[in-house]
């Protein structure tokens, strides 16, 4: 009897410890806005946004339309200008690959950027959000991205600011953080930046990482503060300070992916918040494919923003006659039900559940283009990976697990059918893949709290404490090179430029007074030869 009544003592005490944490913390009014229509994106903000609503805070996200769908108890304000920008970022982006140069990409991202700016703050529903004198945010959540112009609305509702990076962190987000010793591993673009680890390469990377912050401080920045003070008339020097206002940024991003980070503390590792969410399951027919596949399942997919029919036609055929001729059965996502060559080992399927094909105990491989949220299901599962990037920030993860020991990585345009079957053939027969995959798998896994905990605790940490001075690096306490290292390429640049002018002036001044010297030789010969020769003599 008295162990029945102990029970009942520590099940009544752990109930009423958990009211008592829940009602400690003050229903908040939380303001995200996320400008990318893209599904990645949504799938990691839609989790965390429903549990502060499950928390009683009042939630309104300002996105494009239908990205994330509508979430229950969130206030939906939609921008559709924003999902027509989506195609015109690919469009940049290809046009970078075509003209290969940062330089001309900044001059092209500018203008995408100064419209997704103009295109939310000019929004007949944010502006109607902003003229209402009943509204208040305690908390302002949003991309550490490029839209500085947005930060007109924290310093308008006198918010708490805190990031959230759906996407890999890049030097542009330590820098909000506070963190502004350089970084050579975490570009914004992969274009021309080396995968290398020689001492060249990293050379090489430094100059590329200086480059991206010469644009961004002579281009992106100046058309952002632009925006800032058309639409809040606040000052330029208010702007600067508002990007030292990053209370906490919440990063899609652990330790275990293969990238080890000097994270200052207000940069939070949240990577696998999108598997929080239920995982959606195999049909009867799917799962019975891969129940039934004795030598294992190869899946392919190249996410869910590549369309298989924009492939190029000789990568899919290699690919077909590759994966015919394994004994491993395949699951292939693509929209083309009627394949060419297709053989009866490939089950084809146009939106496969990726975490329950990912997570059957037959899967044995993993082919896909290398979004982050695909590696990161593919560590989760301990599934070994053949990458074949394409396009943003595909190359970085990719090689991250590549260094890790758990994928190979292929060149695209590079792609036969004897590459792709030594390689395959390599992974799957050889078991250092699998144990490496595994490895990773039960290291991020291994946490004190899940993803989604502690999401939610680090955004209610800074809705307690607003100011977290606390937690950012003083600019006294970094070292003076690596607050000015990009001062000193630069002048390095220039100096350069300048020393081989004036050496190529010096040049042509040589040569311009040795090729008078013959003309002044010879009349100065026919003096010395006159004073000799009378003949030579002028009367």
């Amino acid at each position: 009897m008295r162990l029945e009544f102990s029970w009942l003592a520590v099940v009544l005490s752990l109930f009423l410890q958990q009211d008592v944490y829940q009602d400690s913390v003050q229903a908040a009014s939380i303001l995200g806005i996320f400008s990318y229509h893209f599904s990645s994106h949504s799938l990691v903000l839609r989790p965390l946004a429903r549990a502060l609503v499950k928390r009683g805070h009042n939630v309104t996200l300002i996105t494009p339309v239908g990205m994330p769908a509508d979430i229950e108890g969130v206030r939906h304000i939609r921008v559709p200008k924003l999902n027509q920008r989506v195609q015109e970022m690919i469009e940049c982006d290809q046009m970078m690959d075509f003209f290969g140069s940062k330089w001309i990409a900044g001059w092209l991202a500018v203008t995408m950027l100064y419209n997704m700016s103009s295109d939310i703050l000019s929004a007949e529903g944010v502006q109607r959000m902003l003229k209402d004198r009943n509204e208040h945010f305690d908390l302002v959540m949003m991309e550490p991205s490029a839209l500085e112009a947005l930060y007109g609305i924290v310093e308008y509702y006198n918010a708490t600011l805190m990031g959230f990076c759906g996407g890999n962190v890049n030097w542009s987000t330590e820098e909000v953080a506070g963190n502004v010793a350089p970084s050579i591993s975490d570009p914004i673009s992969s274009l021309g930046y080396s995968r290398g680890n020689s001492l060249l390469s990293k050379i090489y990377n430094w100059v590329h990482i200086t480059e991206e912050k010469l644009l961004t401080h002579l281009i992106v920045r100046p058309s952002q503060l632009s925006i800032f003070k058309k639409f809040f008339g606040y000052s330029e020097q208010k702007f600067y300070q508002m990007r030292d206002k990053y209370s906490v940024i919440l990063v899609n991003n652990h330790f275990s992916m293969g990238r080890v980070r000097s994270n200052v503390p207000n940069i939070i590792e949240v990577g696998g918040l999108h598997l929080s969410e239920p995982p959606k399951y195999c049909d009867e027919k799917l799962q019975r494919f891969m129940d039934e596949a004795e030598h294992g399942v190869i899946y392919f997919s190249m996410g869910q923003e590549i369309m298989v029919q924009f492939l190029p036609e000789n990568m899919q055929q290699n690919l077909m006659k590759t994966l015919i001729q394994f004994k491993q059965r395949v699951v292939w996502k693509t929209e083309l039900y009627n394949m060419p060559n297709k053989s009866d080992n490939i089950y084809v399927i146009e939106q496969p559940p990726q975490r329950a094909v990912l997570a059957h105990p037959n899967t044995r491989l993993f082919i896909t283009n290398g979004g982050l949220l695909s590696v990161m299901e593919a560590v989760y599962s301990g599934v070994p990976i053949l990458g074949l990037p394409v396009f943003f920030d595909q190359f970085i993860n990719l090689r991250n697990v590549d260094l890790r020991g758990m994928a190979e990585v292929l060149d695209v345009n590079e792609l036969s059918v004897d590459i792709l079957t030594t390689t395959i053939r390599e992974l799957l027969e050889n078991p250092k893949y699998t144990l490496n995959a595994k490895k990773m798998s039960q290291s991020f896994r291994d946490r004190p709290m899940s993803p989604l905990d502690t999401a939610v605790w680090w955004t209610e940490y800074a809705l307690r404490n607003g100011d977290a001075s606390h937690m950012r690096l003083k600019t006294e306490d970094v070292p003076l090179y690596y607050q000015w290292d990009w001062l000193f390429l630069i002048i390095l640049r220039f100096g350069i430029v300048f020393a081989s002018v004036i050496y190529l002036l010096y040049k042509l001044f040589q040569k311009s007074r040795s090729s008078r010297r013959p003309i002044q030789d010879r009349g100065t010969a026919f003096q010395q030869l006159s004073l000799l020769d009378p003949r030579y003599q002028t009367q």
